[in-house]
């Protein structure tokens, strides 16, 4: 199998670390028997590199090096090409990188993907828009916008920033009226936040179980002062949101979500689209092709979800 390795000069990981992390990567890849392109860039150059790694015939694989936005492009650009999509870790927050059970640290995770399966996962959209996790609304878009602008503030400390970005964002929590629609009716809501994931989120973990499943959730916090926001999110941190009773949960395989305003920030996948509503969801089955490492002591053919096609290995 042949790939390219794009890293974004502008993650976290490689701010911190410095460009010889890239070094790393390409060196880590050469022991284990792989000759990979590997390119730095600045985040204004991921889109056009990724457009171009999509259209090449002779890729199998494109791997990116990133956080959740970087991996947002390269899903909706690889999105039927057959390419499969490899994940490095190198944002803040990681919630693909955390699904498909890869490791944090730059070395592990090119280990761990250099003996991967292939599989493939649901996407899911809004008015057009790809995401491969999450999106939200009000509190969440909020944060989103104050995480941006926090990591130009501290470029080298991605918890710092992550931090500031948390407390500009609950002293501007505010409520939004919503009309929500799914399949089995219509509800009224006043919430401060709402999540929509593709796929279901374990309580505990925060992480999917199975990522094709074809169904959308939807996540509501009624409130509107920073107060219900803390209380809900201590709850996931300590993983009881589902019993808690502060977070509201609707499952669906499309909905459709209604305000008076004409114009909603909403997060995809952490970076900030501005839409019109109604904001139509809806899931894409088995739309991307990824790279999952396989577990210790296990078997492509024992892959725990994901319909596995091919194993990745050097057998050069």
């Amino acid at each position: 199998m042949r790939a390219v390795a794009i890293i974004n000069a502008k993650a976290s990981t490689v701010l911190e670390m410095g460009p010889a992390v890239v070094h790393d990567i390409a060196q880590g890849f050469r022991t284990r028997g792989y000759d990979l392109e590997v390119e730095l860039l600045p985040s204004e150059n991921i889109e056009p590199a990724l457009k171009s790694a999509a259209a090449r015939p002779d890729l199998d694989a494109v791997i990116v090096g990133g956080g959740d936005g970087s991996l947002n492009v390269a899903a909706s650009l690889l999105s039927g090409t057959g390419k499969a999509l490899g994940v490095l870790p190198l944002g803040t927050v990681n919630l693909l990188a955390r699904d498909l059970q890869i490791p944090f640290d730059v070395i592990h995770a090119v280990d761990a993907l250099s003996n991967a399966t292939v599989e493939t996962i649901d996407l899911a959209e809004v008015n057009g828009v790809t995401f491969h996790s999450i999106a939200g609304l009000g509190f969440l878009a909020q944060m989103a916008r104050e995480r941006q602008r926090a990591r130009k503030e501290v470029p080298f400390a991605r918890w710092l920033a992550f931090a500031l970005a948390l407390w500009r964002a609950l002293s501007r929590a505010d409520r939004i009226a919503l009309l929500i629609e799914t399949d089995t009716g219509k509800i009224t809501r006043r919430c401060s936040a709402v999540l929509v994931t593709n796929n279901i989120y374990r309580e505990s973990e925060w992480t999917r179980r199975r990522m094709s499943d074809g169904l959308l959730e939807v996540h509501m916090v009624s409130g509107w002062t920073w107060w219900p926001l803390a209380r809900a999110g201590l709850d996931v941190m300590m993983g009881r949101w589902r019993q808690s009773g502060r977070v509201e949960s609707i499952l669906g395989r499309e909905l459709v979500i209604t305000t008076r305003k004409t114009r909603v920030p909403v997060s995809v996948d952490g970076e900030i689209v501005t839409l019109s509503p109604p904001l139509h969801f809806r899931v894409r089955p088995n739309a991307l092709k990824v790279l999952r490492p396989i577990p210790a002591n296990a078997t492509a053919q024992s892959a725990p979800y994901g319909s596995t096609s091919e194993v990745w290995r050097n057998s050069a």
